[in-house]
């Protein structure tokens, strides 16, 4: 197993084309990529989304904690994406001793929601099974989620059980939601297994009104299964860590 990691952008255009359709995903495809050659107007024309709606916008470089960093602008309009991109675009950044150049946003419809109603999840591979977390209270002042989330181990080859799912992880969520999050971390387990990723984290996942949205999404695939999975993938990168220039053979 060689666990890569890649862009925010990468891992939901993977998701969105490949959870069941049955799952009340929104904002499937919604959202669009940035860098520093991009063309406003044209961009506008492909996702016609970005004139009519309120957005979020954030830097797409594997950079975590990017709330508490100050690195997200929400609740704001097609101009406001714009001023506020221009003014960070190819500027140098430091994150503790790390120091970087902003070059990649990705850019989506805001989503207006309660705090109550974010959640966390995680998946994770070793070389025996795979372990699913989860805890109903999401969001950037998560804390220590290994200590708090409640878990789910699944022996390696083994699949996912809807009952186990309930009872193991969905303790603390009401029925209504239960009824929404179960068949869609089953499905979204399916989806992990299948197509080799080894990391997948969601917060937070927020559930609105009947509906389920992935808001920030990190994720490693399995860069051995690429010759498996190259076709389903599409085309992925594997970028360096924030604040290293890929090398040559990168």
């Amino acid at each position: 197993m060689s666990a890569k990691a890649i862009n925010e952008i990468t891992a939901k255009t993977i998701l969105c084309k490949n959870i069941g359709d049955d799952i009340n995903l929104s904002n499937r495809l919604r959202f669009a990529s940035v860098d520093r050659c991009i063309n406003w107007d044209e961009l506008a024309v492909k996702h016609p989304w970005l004139l009519t709606e309120k957005l979020i916008v954030k830097p797409d470089q594997l950079i975590k904690r990017r709330g508490k960093l100050g690195l997200i602008k929400i609740n704001t309009d097609y101009a406001g994406v714009q001023q506020w991109v221009g003014e960070r675009m190819l500027k140098e950044i430091s994150i503790g001793e790390t120091k970087g150049i902003l070059k990649h946003f990705i850019i989506e419809p805001f989503v207006a929601h309660k705090q109550e109603e974010e959640f966390y999840i995680c998946i994770h591979s070793s070389r025996e099974e795979d372990t699913i977390l989860f805890h109903h209270e999401g969001g950037v002042d998560i804390g220590d989620v290994d200590a708090k989330a409640n878990k789910l181990h699944i022996l390696t080859g083994e699949k996912a059980d809807s009952t186990k799912i309930t009872t193991a992880l969905l303790k603390s969520v009401s029925r209504e939601n239960q009824r929404l999050l179960e068949p869609f971390i089953l499905s979204l387990y399916e989806f992990y297994t299948s197509l080799h990723f080894t990391y997948l984290e969601i917060n937070p996942l927020v559930v609105n009104d009947g509906k389920i949205y992935v808001l920030d999404l990190a994720a490693k695939l399995d860069q051995c299964a690429e010759f498996v999975c190259a076709r389903t993938w599409g085309p992925v990168e594997f970028p360096p860590p924030f604040g290293r220039e890929a090398y040559p053979e990168e």
